[in-house]
């Protein structure tokens, strides 16, 4: 079921509800405070009765330690109540976005996500945390101190009358010119966070092409923008509090000159006026105070449309409404006449691709770069759906199985080598949290792995940097097969996986995957003619179809591409002369 923002504030009304009366309470105390002045002045100090001075100080003492207490009260209970309404709304995106395809994460980009979770679910708990001490007790101390300042004296009320047509004015103004301003700030920050992204992650690109200087100046004129938008609203809010100001200002001269004209006539008495005027400062305070809720607001709303995108957007893998059963004596792994395109694209990134692998056989897959190679991984691993034919795993077709259930039964290693900050141990146990020290060490075998741990003072308790930066490309990539293989899956599936390994590595590791891994079915992907001549069947693939599939036999003997990936990479001379060994 889609979910907005408001779905996620629901559950908090009721505390919030109760915070409010905590800041009604305490703001009723503050706006009795200035009608105890005026007694203080009118019927204590004018008739110099010290007894009533006494009487009427206590109780505003009380009323306002009383009041204090309240609000500071209410104050804990919305700053708990909003950052766990924010705790709430990260966790819910967090999970909703683990639930998307690659095609709805290449929608919205990751640096769009990354601004969404964070700076857009700040400004709505800061609205959230600002409309509980400041939204409730705004209105309160407008519409209650006007309500005081009218039981005071309704003659001088006619000058709050005339102020309120411009007050308004001045609110509208502010939020029509502010709300797009932000919309834009927005969208200028996801780009900000882009450049910054690329430069983090392609650090060493750019110092190896010399090409910093271009990046700090991209990067400033984008962080330029991100100013100059932000300038532009506050050029609009700066100018509300000296309007507002001003405001009050002439409406305090009108309120002592024509009240002191009433005090003349016996119409009015001094502390009244005193107390008029803190009524006066409350209601244009408060004006003050709407101002600033107001930008928050506009604030808030471009962040909730950019927030609900998120929490409405379907992705387009989902669990079947009725599991089928899988059939134990299928094939592992069979593609029937599949066709898919990358969202975008107008060419077929695979056309009629039809294939199956049993229990226990190796299937190699080879092609020129481009070929398709790669998103056969994608569709398997249920990354994207094909947009004609069918993918199975033991004779069920991949939309008929929990998306859950595909991904356990499949253990990748993608062409890129992922390791997260934390120890070689935590990234090893990502794939089976509860696996032994044998499992580890037999794993990090097969991945020739465990002679490169055994040299490190802390073994598998080494720390590794974000990303794994501390290790180089073929330990990352030894590490990754070593999680792959240590995940109890049916399929393991090495998308070009030892690309950054020497030959003599590269043999061992193909040796160890058969030796120790014979129930397992292997899906390999490999560019070396030498990685894949001793696999079971081999796949042939060329600009999206099916080239050749067959034994390396059979391959030499009816496919020309395949032949011509042969000669390219081992040469006839070497193979005549014997100086290439075939394992």
């Amino acid at each position: 079921m889609k979910k907005t923002v408001g779905d996620y504030i629901r559950p908090f009304v009721p505390a919030v509800v109760f915070a409010a009366l905590l800041k009604i309470t305490g703001t009723i105390a503050d706006l009795s405070l200035p009608y105890f002045t005026s007694l203080i002045i009118d019927e204590g100090v004018a008739r110099a009765d010290l007894p009533a001075v006494m009487r009427y100080g206590i109780l505003m003492l009380i009323i306002s330690v009383a009041g204090m207490c309240v609000t500071l009260w209410g104050h804990h209970n919305a700053a708990q109540i909003s950052q766990n309404f924010a705790r709430e709304l990260r966790d819910g995106m967090f999970a909703h976005i683990q639930s998307f395809s690659l095609k709805e994460l290449e929608q919205i980009s990751s640096s769009s996500l990354i601004i969404r979770i964070t700076n857009d679910v700040h400004h709505v708990q800061h609205l959230l945390l600002m409309t509980m001490r400041m939204f409730v007790r705004t209105p309160v101390l407008a519409i209650g101190g006007s309500v005081m300042a009218f039981l005071l004296d309704a003659k001088l009320s006619a000058i709050l009358l005339l102020l309120l047509p411009f007050l308004w004015v001045v609110m509208q103004y502010t939020m029509k010119k502010t709300k797009p301003i932000y919309k834009r700030l927005q969208t200028n920050l996801d780009r900000l966070t882009v450049v910054l992204q690329e430069n983090l992650t392609g650090v060493r690109v750019i110092k190896a092409f010399g090409r910093s200087d271009y990046e700090r100046e991209r990067f400033r004129k984008q962080s330029e923008v991100v100013r100059d938008t932000e300038l532009s609203a506050g050029l609009v809010l700066a100018a509300v509090n000296p309007i507002i100001t001003l405001l009050m200002n002439l409406a305090v001269v009108a309120v002592v000159w024509f009240g002191g004209l009433r005090v003349q006539v016996g119409g009015m008495q001094t502390g009244q006026i005193l107390a008029y005027i803190n009524y006066l400062t409350m209601i244009m305070n408060s004006f003050m105070n709407i101002s600033k809720i107001f930008s928050m607001y506009t604030r808030s709303a471009a962040s909730t449309a950019r927030i609900n995108q998120v929490l409405q957007t379907e992705t387009g893998i989902k669990d079947p409404a009725s599991v089928t059963k899988q059939q134990p004596d299928a094939p592992v792994v069979s593609f029937e006449q599949v066709t898919f395109t990358y969202p975008g694209d107008q060419t077929p990134s695979l056309q009629d691709i039809t294939f199956s692998v049993q229990k226990g056989q190796t299937l190699a897959i080879i092609g020129p770069t481009g070929c398709g190679k790669s998103t056969l991984v994608n569709l398997l691993l249920r990354f994207y759906d094909p947009d004609s034919g069918t993918v199975k795993l033991n004779g069920a077709s991949l939309r008929e199985l929990p998306v859950q259930t595909v991904r356990q039964t499949v253990s990748a290693v993608l062409q890129k080598a992922v390791l997260f900050s934390g120890t070689i141990e935590e990234n090893l146990r990502w794939s089976k949290a509860d696996a032994s020290e044998e499992e580890l060490q037999k794993s990090a075998d097969v991945a020739q792995i465990s002679g490169f741990i055994a040299t490190l003072p802390e073994r598998y308790k080494t720390e590794l940097t974000q990303g794994g930066s501390n290790l180089s490309g073929g330990q990352k990539q030894r590490i990754s097969i070593a999680r792959a293989v240590l995940k109890p899956a049916d399929v393991l599936v090495l998308d070009d996986s030892s690309s950054a390994l020497d030959f003599a590595t590269d043999l061992k590791l193909r040796q160890a995957l058969r030796t120790s891994l014979k129930e397992k079915t292997v899906l390999l992907i490999a560019q070396r003619i030498s990685s894949v001549m001793q696999a079971d069947k081999i796949l042939v693939m060329d600009k999206g179809r099916v080239a050749g599939f067959g034994t390396h036999a059979q391959l030499m003997e009816s496919c020309p591409l395949y032949q011509e990936i042969y000669h390219s990479q081992i040469g006839e001379e070497a193979v005549l002369h014997g100086r290439y060994v075939c394992d």
